[in-house]
């Protein structure tokens, strides 16, 4: 297998700890994923680090896909990770960071999964450039927009 990582930030115009909580919301991704997607908790309380939840959304061609999540790290307002369970990419790690940066906060996703040699090729060399980027810079700049308002 092939370890795949791809990293995105955008600068918001935020107070960190607001940045932080609307994104350790996984409940709210889908008011700026761009996705059809839902998500809802499956384990109750607060979050933190082992919260689980359930997550349905389009991918391609795929309607309804469902992916289990769980919060991997909870350091607030600095760090959220949370890792998903998807039928055929295995465990997708996502991992936000949050820097203090000229009154806003510069806010860092880290996205990475193992796949096979020739599926990683493709990915780096079609589906990211043409799929994956631009919905990514799209999902970033919704965020951004939700925090700004």
């Amino acid at each position: 297998m092939t370890t795949v990582i791809r990293t995105y930030q955008i600068l918001v115009k935020a107070p960190v700890q607001s940045a932080f909580d609307y994104v350790s919301d996984l409940t709210r991704h889908p008011e700026w994923s761009g996705a059809d997607l839902r998500i809802t908790a499956i384990s109750s309380g607060p979050i933190a680090v082992g919260k689980e939840y359930t997550s349905h959304g389009a991918v391609a061609t795929q309607k309804n896909r469902p992916n289990q999540l769980k919060v991997t790290q909870y350091n607030s307002p600095k760090q959220f990770s949370f890792v998903a369970k998807d039928p055929d990419f295995g465990d997708v790690k996502h991992d936000f960071t949050f820097t203090e940066h000229g009154g806003g906060v510069i806010i860092q996703r880290t996205v990475t999964l193992s796949l096979a040699p020739v599926t990683a090729f493709m990915f780096r060399l079609f589906i990211n450039p043409l799929v994956g980027k631009p919905l990514m810079d799209r999902a970033l700049s919704a965020l951004q927009a939700n925090l700004e308002k």
